[in-house]
């Protein structure tokens, strides 16, 4: 069974055709949950058949497109009060994700919203960087000390930074992938191949890194909660990427060792909306994929698409084992899941004893009648 909301992403013409008062309702609170309202307004908008759906299904499409032109305006704003801080660094400061896609103009970007502002920078001027950051206001809230430990030591960012004014969030890496992981990710390519912006003291990948990081965030993550969102984010990267030429692609992703996510990537693409692969791109790739991963890949799909299936929360559970076992590897992912079983333990405890301490101190007395 696939997602309303994926079904309107896939063919808007036949979804409109075939939809009802119930189905406008789910594909809004899916569009909501996936924050997709936006981009949904602009598809229809896009294929001239923004006129032709219900008035009040027009009424929270357009509100994704305001608050995503609302977002866009305080991301610019945002990056100006950034660009004092970094203007003499002499080395390359990547923007990723949702804030490259926005500033970089991509059509996709349109109605899209993101969480935060992902910063690359390479590892040896890390300190730097985040220095520059807690210049300008942007400072690490608290965490337990295993989970700061948990960042620095195997992740590929700093602990989330936020603005102590402004609540903007910038997540600062010195990779694409955490650091822990077998996959041996590369980075330098995405550094030395980034396209600096006119005026700024910041750089954007190229479009088919953009497309190859989507295609690692989206097949070696943990996380199921927006997959709709990601899948339509790798589609959208994909037609900015091949216009400019399969081959770049491939080549991308040969530069991040990346190949064995982009065959994922190209495979159900190819399932969900019909792109045509060449045969050569297929041939280069496919010597770095684990094919019984790739037939799993679709299967996984499947059932987490599909609530009513009877594997849908196996799927779920497996998709975050898995996730988690290419971030970290087996002994690595034991040693984090004792650990922090060990730490959730104690919190619980001094959370109870604190508790236990405060009602004690609230409770009533006796009133001391005879």
């Amino acid at each position: 069974m696939t997602p309303v909301c994926l079904q309107l992403l896939q063919n808007p013409a036949k979804f409109i055709e075939h939809a009802n008062a119930q189905i406008w309702t789910d594909l809004i609170h899916q569009a909501r949950e996936q924050a997709l309202l936006g981009s949904c307004y602009f598809l229809l908008q896009d294929a001239g058949l923004y006129d032709a759906i219900p008035e009040k299904v027009k009424t929270h499409l357009y509100s994704g497109y305001i608050y995503a032109q609302k977002q866009k305006i305080s991301l610019i704003k945002e990056m100006l009060k950034l660009e004092p801080f970094f203007s003499d660094a002499p080395y390359p400061c990547v923007l990723l994700k949702g804030c490259a896609y926005r500033l970089t103009e991509l059509a996709m970007a349109r109605g899209r919203v993101f969480s935060d502002i992902d910063i690359l920078v390479p590892q040896q001027q890390f300190p730097d960087a985040l220095q520059r950051l807690n210049e300008a206001g942007f400072i690490e809230f608290g965490m337990s000390d295993y989970d700061r430990r948990y960042y620095l030591r195997w992740s590929h960012q700093h602990p989330p930074l936020i603005h102590y004014l402004r609540g903007v969030s910038i997540d600062l890496h010195h990779h694409i992938y955490p650091v822990s992981s077998q996959e041996n990710i590369l980075i330098e390519p995405m550094l030395r191949q980034s396209i600096p912006l006119a005026g700024s003291s910041f750089a954007v990948p190229t479009k088919a890194l953009m497309f190859v990081h989507a295609c690692v965030h989206l097949f070696y993550q943990d996380e199921t909660h927006k997959l709709v969102k990601d899948l339509w984010d790798l589609y959208q990267l994909y037609l900015d990427a091949i216009a400019e030429g399969e081959a770049n692609i491939v080549q991308a992703a040969t530069d991040l060792n990346a190949q064995a996510a982009v065959y994922y990537a190209f495979d159900v693409l190819e399932w969900l909306f019909q792109i045509n692969v060449s045969a050569l791109a297929l041939t280069q790739l496919k010597p770095f994929a684990n094919h019984s991963q790739r037939r799993s890949m679709r299967w996984l799909l499947t059932q987490l698409f599909n609530p009513q299936s009877s594997w849908h929360r196996l799927a779920h559970i497996w998709w975050a084992i898995r996730g988690h076992l290419l971030k970290m590897g087996p002994m690595t992912l034991l040693y984090h899941s004792v650990a922090k079983s060990v730490e959730q333990y104690r919190e619980r405890r001094i959370h109870t004893a604190q508790q236990q301490q405060q009602d004690a101190l609230t409770k009533p007395k006796d009133a001391g009648f005879q």
